[in-house]
């Protein structure tokens, strides 16, 4: 995506406010939109590994009926809740690869923290989902966004003070 160009003189951009295109929406609006879905799909995980638990399967399978679970819901909140993008099969492989990376490492932290500390499953689990929230943050946005942008949508207006003064001579 180019960059927006300078604002004319006797002009100044203005930021819009209201819907914003697919795929232009800011990182802080992304940010707090991501951290609503990833809250979301944190309690729908915590709630299918407590319920294993609770039926005495082991950690391990819950981990793996979890992935199933939040992948796809999360897929779907994430694409039109957090980024504003059109479901695709394509984002949702490339989602799907971007949380199986980090699957090792959120089983690896649950083995360590319940195998090897002894932790239980309830306290396990929030530890280790909010070590990998950063990792999955990008992993959505990289799956869902491929292409970067962080600049605003800006758009330039008459500025009303400049209507009134006579047009600048280059």
């Amino acid at each position: 995506m180019p960059l927006p160009r300078p604002a004319p003189i006797g002009q100044r951009p203005v930021r819009r406010y209201g819907p914003v295109p697919a795929g232009r929406r800011l990182l802080v609006e992304r940010g707090w939109r991501y951290f609503l879905v990833g809250l979301v799909c944190a309690v729908a995980n915590y709630a299918v590994m407590l319920a294993v638990d609770a039926l005495g399967g082991h950690y391990m399978l819950g981990t793996t009926i979890a992935f199933l679970v939040v992948t796809a819901n999360g897929y779907v909140m994430h694409s039109r809740f957090t980024f504003a993008e059109r479901l695709s099969f394509k984002g949702l492989m490339r989602f799907t690869a971007g949380v199986a990376a980090a699957y090792p490492v959120a089983a690896g932290m649950m083995i360590l923290l319940c195998s090897g500390l002894g932790f239980s499953v309830a306290v396990a689990t929030p530890i280790a989902t909010v070590a990998m929230f950063a990792w999955n943050f990008a992993a959505a946005r990289w799956a869902i966004l491929p292409r970067l942008t962080l600049a605003p949508a800006v758009v330039s207006t008459p500025d009303t003070k400049a209507d009134c003064r006579p047009a600048e001579k280059a």
